[in-house]
């Protein structure tokens, strides 16, 4: 499946790029699904390698402040990822992001 939808992605534009550890990542939403008050983001980055991630998020992820936190936790975990391809990561505080 990470396959596939590498190869979907590369034909489109990045919503965003990271540069950790001086490599360069694209990054791409694939998905965003509602569950209760929160939201979770599915996220792939597309570099040396093909990760994904879902981020747990409260709404709206439309939110300045929101994309930026979760571009953060992604950037934190990818500088410290490993050999690990795919992760779960919540925002410290999922509760107080902004409204």
């Amino acid at each position: 499946m990470k396959h596939e939808l590498s190869e979907l992605l590369r034909h489109s534009d990045a919503h965003a790029t990271l540069v950790v550890r001086d490599v360069r990542w694209q990054l791409y939403i694939f998905g965003v699904t509602r569950v209760g008050p929160e939201m979770l983001v599915q996220i792939a980055a597309i570099g040396p390698s093909v990760c994904t991630v879902t981020v747990r998020a409260r709404p709206p992820i439309g939110n300045r402040e929101t994309a930026r936190q979760v571009l953060a936790v992604v950037a934190h975990w990818m500088a410290d990822r490993g050999d690990e391809d795919q992760a779960f990561l919540e925002l410290d505080d999922v509760h107080k992001i902004a409204s």
